[in-house]
């Protein structure tokens, strides 16, 4: 104690005492500049990444689903598929379509559980229509002539889906009533939930 204030007496120890301070504080400032630059960066990258979230999902919740692959048991059972749930577009389908690529389908999304009825107004492609569960089971599948305006109805009256495709293709990939699709790195509890958001 004593000494220390021998030592503040003295001029040069004081000077230097002054220019520690001086030091300390300038580091101690610099330090809160890049704390504080720190703090803005984090703040404003969390900012950022939750705006991008809300952005992704306010479009995801726009646009929804594009298209899906829908996958069943065997390899060759691979679909990519448009997804359809709105009115208009479940109204107008494959309409005015020139052609269908064979591994591409579209998948109609009912608006609940019911007895489905299709035909072929206005649809130039011969298709197969699969009327399928909520599980993505396939309960009946029907073929479809092009113009066609027979209504064509399914007989459970459980139907959640509908998926058209090129006319045979579920028999040529081996695909029959009782068989299962799932939609590929989903499933379809989410769809629905996402398609109902």
């Amino acid at each position: 104690m004593w000494l220390n204030r021998h030592l503040k007496d003295d001029p040069v120890i004081r000077w230097k005492i002054d220019e520690n301070k001086k030091k300390s504080a300038r580091l101690s400032f610099f330090k809160f500049l890049k704390h504080g630059k720190r703090m803005i960066c984090n703040r404003f990258l969390l900012l950022f990444t939750v705006s991008s979230l809300f952005l992704a999902f306010w479009i995801r919740g726009e646009e929804k689903v594009g298209t899906i692959d829908l996958i069943g048991k065997l390899p060759e059972q691979h679909l990519l598929v448009e997804v359809v749930w709105k009115p208009k577009d479940l109204a107008r389908g494959l309409m005015y379509r020139e052609s269908l690529p064979e591994n591409q389908g579209m998948l109609f999304v009912l608006p609940f559980e019911q007895k489905a009825v299709f035909w072929m107004k206005n649809t130039r492609i011969p298709l197969s229509i699969a009327f399928m569960d909520k599980r993505g089971k396939i309960l009946e599948i029907y073929s479809m002539k092009p113009f066609d305006l027979t209504p064509i109805p399914s007989q459970s009256s459980f139907v959640k889906f509908a998926l058209e495709v090129n006319e045979g293709w579920f028999e040529r990939h081996k695909l029959l009533a009782g068989d299962q699709l799932t939609p590929k790195d989903t499933t379809w509890e989410k769809l629905l939930l996402l398609l109902k958001n």
